[in-house]
């Protein structure tokens, strides 16, 4: 399998099952999946109406989806551009190491490029070693002075005087 034939596009209404199923794949490799909440009901809320809030590649291998990336426009003060968030990339265990994610990765710079983004930024577990040596290798740089702040559930009606 070294002369993959990867064909990247971007997700329609009839993957909607397919995006979700590889969320909760992602939420298992994650080792969270207790926190999956996604429905194929909130995603096509969210992902196929007329103003997406998320956008959705698939990566596909001989015509089956083997991989997803899910990425949303977001903003650089600093830069005064827009950027691109990257939510998840995610690539099913036996097609990991065989360039799927680079061909992800490379699709969307090509989104980020041709809407004048200033940066791709994501967040990766500080556990996941391999997918460290694979975001830097692809020309990442690993972040060592910022953290995550995270405001869910109860705690955003809490703040918002709920």
């Amino acid at each position: 399998m070294a002369n993959l034939d990867i064909k990247v596009r971007e997700a329609k209404l009839a993957d909607l099952e397919l995006i979700l199923a590889f969320i909760s794949q992602k939420s298992e490799f994650d080792g969270v999946p207790h926190l999956l909440e996604a429905t194929a009901d909130k995603l096509k809320q969210t992902v196929f109406v007329e103003s997406p809030l998320v956008r959705v590649l698939l990566a596909e291998v001989a015509g089956t989806a083997v991989g997803f990336a899910m990425f949303y426009a977001s903003y650089s003060s600093l830069l005064a551009q827009p950027c691109l968030w990257l939510d998840d990339l995610f690539v099913q265990s036996h097609f990991r190491g065989l360039g799927i994610g680079t061909a992800l990765l490379k699709s969307l710079a090509k989104i980020a490029e041709s809407t004048n983004c200033g940066r791709i930024e994501w967040t990766v577990n500080t556990r996941n070693s391999p997918g460290i040596a694979f975001y830097q290798k692809q020309g990442a740089r690993i972040l060592e002075n910022i953290r995550v702040c995270r405001i869910e559930g109860e705690a955003i009606s809490m703040l918002a005087g709920q």
